[in-house]
């Protein structure tokens, strides 16, 4: 069952808007979105630290 969004999660990312929050690990966020057909979809945010890293990006 997702949680509620905070004040500080963002509304959208990419084309999925987001709807809840699904649970948090090392890596970062994931949230239940959804696309503008009505997809429900999980949304990884990976946190910027680790985004950033080029090699990570290659392996992701």
């Amino acid at each position: 069952m997702p949680q509620p969004l905070q004040a500080d999660d963002p509304a959208a990312i990419g084309p999925y808007r987001l709807i809840g929050r699904l649970g948090r690990g090392g890596m970062g966020q994931v949230f239940l979105g959804e696309s503008g057909a009505g997809r429900r979809v999980a949304v990884k945010l990976v946190r910027p630290e680790i985004a950033n890293d080029p090699g990570f990006r290659q392996r992701f």
